[in-house]
């Protein structure tokens, strides 16, 4: 079975507001960039969030492990227009 694209799966996602790099507030309009890894039994999980503060590129991956940065417009709580920016794993 292959995964589901990490753009669909996390667009529409449930988030919190604040960054995890500055402490910052994201509001509603707001660009965010997101750090999501992969698992097989839960599928794509939300690790980080963060306001444009947060880097677009993944540093040194994890030993197995399926990871990706996107960039969405933080709406309501909600992560919106999800665009994959970085993936471990083509």
């Amino acid at each position: 079975m292959s995964k589901p694209s990490p753009a669909a799966a996390l667009n529409g996602v449930q988030t919190g507001h604040i960054c995890d790099r500055c402490n910052q507030g994201i509001r509603t309009g707001d660009k965010a960039v997101v750090y999501a890894t992969y698992y097989d039994a839960d599928g794509w999980v939300i690790r980080r969030l963060m306001c444009n503060c947060g880097s677009r590129i993944i540093g040194l991956p994890t030993d197995g492990a399926d990871e990706v940065i996107v960039e969405a417009v933080y709406w309501s709580g909600r992560l919106v227009g999800v665009k994959t920016v970085c993936r471990s794993r083509p």
